[in-house]
């Protein structure tokens, strides 16, 4: 009880935090310049979580507990809501999603838990490490801490090893990017992957992603996930 007090009260303080955050605070990965259907109204909001949850599913990602919104994101939907979901996948990971032989294709190590954040309506992000932040307590072994989520971009990166050649880096970057942008619905998805160890890993996302000109901040999500 003294391990999920100490999450909450981190959790709590971070929030708090959250709401000073300077409005141009953004980011997105840099393929993702597709621009998104627009939300037209309240009914269409359910629709955008499913495909939000099939998204992060499709990946082997968990999802977190509830969604988040941010109001007065987006012009075309009613209030400005813009829906968006937040999820956690342990490593080793990815297991079998896209494979180059005689390569190693992994983003996320044994002992580590990638968070992901995926919004869906938001029209035109800028790649940025900051806005969005996790904050996460592994209960098991008392570990805790927080981190900036960057662009999806990043983990797409990390999975092209340094060893690839650069004639033949192109072709493995297309590979990597066309499995996963296409099935991630639009821009200011972020994620980041943390060394939390091994055991049943509890985390808050929250923060601020920029669309276009209007600052768009995501209450508070929180999710748990076990690390074998």
């Amino acid at each position: 009880m003294r391990r999920l007090t100490t999450f909450a009260t981190v959790a709590t303080g971070a929030v708090a935090l959250a709401w000073g955050l300077p409005g141009n605070a953004v980011g997105a990965p840099s393929a993702d310049t597709v621009t998104p259907a627009p939300i037209a109204g309240p009914g269409d909001l359910l629709g955008a979580y499913q495909a939000n949850i099939d998204a992060l599913k499709k990946f082997g990602m968990e999802p977190f507990l509830y969604p988040t919104a941010a109001a007065f994101c987006n012009n075309a939907s009613t209030f400005g809501l813009v829906p968006a979901v937040a999820g956690a996948v342990p490593g080793p990971w990815p297991k079998t999603t896209v494979a180059i032989p005689g390569l190693d294709m992994t983003a996320v190590d044994a002992g580590q838990t990638m968070f992901t954040f995926v919004p869906l309506g938001v029209v035109s992000d800028t790649p940025s490490d900051t806005g969005m932040r996790v904050v996460w307590l592994n209960v098991s072994n008392g570990r805790t801490g927080s981190a900036s989520m960057g662009p999806i971009g990043n983990i797409l990166a990390a999975m092209i090893p340094p060893e690839v050649p650069a004639e033949v880096r192109p072709l493995a970057e297309k590979a990597v990017q066309d499995f996963f942008l296409s099935a991630l619905p639009v821009g200011g998805v972020r994620a980041v992957p943390v060394d939390t160890g091994k055991g049943t890993v509890l985390a808050a996302v929250f923060g601020t992603v920029q669309n276009g000109k209007q600052s768009c901040f995501f209450l508070p999500t929180v999710g748990m996930t076990t690390v074998a």
